[in-house]
């Protein structure tokens, strides 16, 4: 049986998690579209959480809308009661956001847990400083930058502490399993901190001093940031990849060890050839991939980690639904649509795990009917489906859409 899944946002969908009553409606409306699974965020990007934690801060702290009441139960009395599965999802390795900033938030709180960037300043100089620097600087390879403080994966605090916060909700609450988005780095640009340029010396045997240039040089050619990989890029972007296997073959294990029946999937984009930009390979180790500059495939390869989780949410967010639309509208790439993505995705991940197509709805604001289309394209191609996010069926009274009845 293929799932069919939708996705809740905290901050997006927050009037229809404050009531009750709105909830339970929203929920019974899934279910009557056949959606038989619900990822609810119970730690967004800001770091605070939907339940009562040890560790982090409920979400009340943040948003003074919210009660300090547990979100998280009310709402798996909700579903399950539905006969559908919920499953709790972390963003892990955003830790607050420089817009909306609060002194709980752990990234600010912690400067020894925020990730370091390098880029041009406004000189056109090097510099490296924290993420949270509100000077501007130029930088390379990031697949977004909404203002989220990044952590550094390599810091073993910040690693254990969100195993923390994954460990008490599988042993405290009845879920099915759990969903890890932002399992990654910001970009290219991160992470340059001491932390980390020590670590990757030690495991690559390099004795010799180091600078973030030896990487890579940022420049400008006819107005525009180019990028020109040094000796050690290969070297430096594998042990990020490595911080990230290492993470996720640790979930592996806390998920084995939580003693009941639980899902481990992770949610990234599907198109892997960026994907090198945030050292998440979700690939299998079969797979070499060849178009990543200055890097060794076979080493690069060994970061695989796809064998650790139960099944892959991958993000088909192209408008174009068919590789023939993309093609015909001059794409540069057959992922560019939902059909090449799911091509893409389980090339590089060799059908060892399921990956269900996930279609971010937003993107058809113009053409709805075409959401139609792109569901059946992820059952026809994927192992399913997954609905991010609620607020547009909401918002856009778009069930007829989404429909599988």
């Amino acid at each position: 049986m293929k799932n069919y899944f939708v996705w809740i946002e905290i901050t997006a969908n927050q009037d229809t998690i404050l009531d009750k009553n709105c909830f339970t409606q929203a929920m019974r409306k899934c279910r009557g579209v056949g959606i038989d699974s619900v990822i609810l965020s119970v730690k967004d990007t800001s770091g605070f959480v939907l339940y009562p934690s040890k560790y982090a801060k409920h979400y009340s702290k943040y948003n003074s809308k919210f009660e300090n009441i547990d979100y998280l139960q009310q709402c798996i009395n909700i579903i399950h009661e539905m006969g559908m599965k919920i499953y709790a999802s972390f963003d892990v390795f955003a830790e607050g956001n420089k817009k909306n900033s609060s002194s709980y938030m752990k990234g600010l709180a912690n400067k020894g847990w925020m990730c370091e960037v390098y880029g041009l300043n406004e000189n056109n100089k090097p510099v490296v400083q924290l993420i949270s620097d509100p000077n501007p600087i130029k930088t390379a390879g990031a697949i977004d930058d909404f203002g989220e403080v990044f952590v550094n994966p390599a810091n073993d605090e910040v690693t254990e502490y969100e195993l923390h916060l994954m460990e008490e909700v599988m042993n405290g609450y009845s879920i099915d399993g759990i969903v890890l988005d932002r399992v990654r780095y910001v970009g290219l640009s991160a992470d340059f901190s001491e932390l980390t340029m020590r670590k990757w010396k030690q495991a690559a045997g390099i004795t010799e001093e180091v600078s973030p240039e030896d990487i890579y040089k940022l420049f400008y050619k006819d107005g525009k940031l180019e990028i020109a990989y040094g000796k050690y890029f290969g070297s430096f972007n594998t042990f990020r990849a490595q911080m990230i296997y290492n993470f996720i073959k640790e979930v592996r294990k806390k998920v084995n060890e939580a003693n009941k029946k639980i899902e481990f999937i992770d949610y990234t984009g599907s198109w892997y050839p960026e994907y090198y930009k945030v050292a998440a390979n979700w690939a299998s180790k079969k797979h070499l991939e060849a178009s990543y500059p200055a890097t060794d495939p076979e080493k690069y390869a060994a970061t695989g980690y796809i064998e650790y989780v139960d099944k892959m949410l991958s993000g088909f967010y192209y408008e174009d639904v068919t590789i023939q639309e993309a093609r015909k509208h001059a794409m540069p790439y057959d992922w560019y649509s939902v059909e090449g993505s799911a091509e893409i995705a389980y090339q590089v991940t060799h059908h060892e795990k399921p990956i269900l197509g996930s279609l971010y709805l937003y993107q058809y604001t113009q053409n709805p009917e075409d959401v139609t289309r792109a569901v059946d394209m992820c059952f026809q191609k994927s192992d399913g489906c997954m609905l991010f996010d609620l607020c547009y069926l909401i918002q856009n009274d778009w069930w007829k859409y989404v429909s599988r009845k």
